[in-house]
């Protein structure tokens, strides 16, 4: 069976995965002196993000697997959220092509519920789970559970995982550091000594502040006096408030130029709320969703790190293929390092409707490595 990535709809992004979550109050923390320049490296920002500009970072897996996982039971574990969603429909894909039967069980999340799914999985016959963005305090008493019985556990976008229990985390601290890291670069590349920049980011997705932390670590590498500050836009505000918490947040401090989204669906809706405050800034977002995408197409989005959910997704299953069948996980799945590129209106042409990927032949290349799977 061929798969390509246009038969398969990304949706939205890793936005609005805990939107259900409470709200919380701004929380400003700025470095630098507050005036905006001094000795910035650009050079040594140029450097750091080459790989990233004009084309994606390499691709993940090229280790072939072994052992087929035909017949081998996969537990989904859906919070219920749109990431949730997204993930179990790029997931059925592969799981069809290798022969594993992908079962979803709802969690929510609510810790009684994330508690009886987990309890569903553990009695339930399942050779490995698939759990992406459910905090793990919501579930560390399962994972137990899932180690003491010997059933695998891989993860997407969850972070505070235990290794010694989760056999391969994507989308975790280590992306999450490296997209912080190339965000911070890229402000300076663009602005040099005149970098005054704001980094948003939302409580509730704990991703976000592994994120502003690699960013302020690296502004502080490249530019330690220029000004950086970050600032909260609650979940809850998605897609309704958001646009007028930044704006508030911008017009309280004039001096901003730059403003990074830890996670670009904060962004939506904003163009219209900066045109109506009359307030011209420079916005790039991490990990652009549709709508974000199009806002790079239209200009209104200055630029965005692009993180190829399909290649995750396939990722994950190949990980799930290889640990069910006692196999080790593929080098590139344990690293971490999903393809990423920085994207302006150049590098998008044509209908972005479904998302990015810097692979569309990532189906053929994984069925490529699963061919000869005995």
């Amino acid at each position: 069976m061929r798969f390509t990535a246009a038969s398969i709809a990304l949706g939205t992004t890793v936005a609005l995965l805990l939107s259900a979550c409470g709200s919380g109050d701004e929380d400003t923390a700025s470095s630098g002196d507050g005036s905006g320049g001094g000795s910035a490296d650009v050079a040594a920002a140029e450097e750091f993000i080459a790989d990233f500009v004009g084309q994606p970072s390499p691709f993940p897996i090229d280790t072939p697997l072994e052992t087929s996982p035909a017949g081998k039971r996969i537990a989904y574990m859906d919070c219920g959220t749109p990431i949730c969603g997204l993930f179990y429909q790029l997931a059925q894909a592969p799981a069809e092509a290798l022969g594993m039967e992908l079962t979803r069980i709802d969690t929510g999340f609510g810790a009684d519920t994330v508690a009886t799914a987990f309890d569903t999985v553990v009695s339930g016959g399942y050779d490995g789970v698939f759990v992406p963005a459910i905090p793990v305090q919501l579930w560390e008493s399962g994972l137990d559970a899932l180690a003491e019985a010997g059933i695998p556990v891989v993860t997407s976008g969850v972070v505070n995982g235990d290794p010694a229990k989760i056999g391969v985390r994507q989308v975790s601290e280590i992306q999450a550091e490296s997209a912080g890291a190339l965000l911070a670069a890229y402000v300076v590349a663009e602005n040099g000594d005149d970098t005054n920049v704001v980094v948003y980011q939302t409580p509730e997705l704990q991703f976000t502040s592994v994120i502003w932390d690699a960013f302020e670590k690296k502004m502080k590498e490249l530019c330690d006096s220029c000004s950086v500050r970050t600032a909260d836009v609650p979940a809850a505000t998605f897609g309704t408030r958001a646009p007028s918490v930044i704006v508030d947040d911008l017009q309280a401090h004039p001096d901003t130029k730059t403003v990074v989204f830890a996670i670009a669906e904060q962004a939506g809706g904003l163009p219209a709320a900066l045109e109506t405050a009359g307030l011209d800034i420079e916005t790039i977002g991490n990990s652009p969703d549709p709508a974000a995408l199009e806002q790079i197409q239209n200009g209104d989005m200055a630029a965005g790190l692009g993180l190829d959910l399909p290649v995750v997704a396939w990722t994950v299953v190949d990980s799930l293929a290889r640990l069910t069948t006692g196999q080790e996980a593929a080098p590139g799945a344990v690293a971490d390092q999903p393809p990423m590129q920085f994207l302006t209106a150049d590098d998008l042409e044509g209908d972005v409707s479904h998302g990015w990927t810097g692979y569309p032949d990532f189906a053929d290349r994984f069925t490529a490595l699963w061919k000869n799977a005995a």
